[in-house]
């Protein structure tokens, strides 16, 4: 009896692991609380920099720092604290359909980081 009830616990066991996993397949760029692995949106008053998302191609930025995205009369705000400093294709945060094509951010980390 002890071999089938450690069978069904493994199996069960196996069947939560692969729901978590693609749970979080699903949602590569989030944790698990929702918040993004990017940073969270802002407000135009909190930028540092305006960027027009038709004129460039990449940014440079510091961990922590605020861009409002312009594309003609739309706009948007972003503070990039990014999980290991990737770099951040800038369609991943901004609003369905305001931008086609890529933007890289280049983010480093800010002078009061360790590593």
């Amino acid at each position: 009896m002890s071999i089938v009830k450690s069978f069904v616990v493994a199996t069960l066991s196996a069947a939560a692991l692969l729901s978590a996993t693609a749970s979080l397949a699903s949602k590569p760029d989030t944790f698990p609380s929702g918040r993004s692995h990017f940073g969270a949106a802002s407000t135009s008053e909190q930028a540092t920099k305006v960027v027009d998302v038709r004129n460039t191609k990449y940014i440079n930025l510091v961990c922590g720092e605020t861009v409002t995205f312009r594309n003609g009369d739309q706009s948007f705000s972003w503070r990039f604290d990014v999980v290991n400093h990737r770099t951040v294709d800038a369609r991943k945060v901004a609003p369905a359909g305001f931008m086609t094509e890529p933007l890289m951010v280049y983010v480093r980390p800010n002078a009061y980081e360790r590593n």
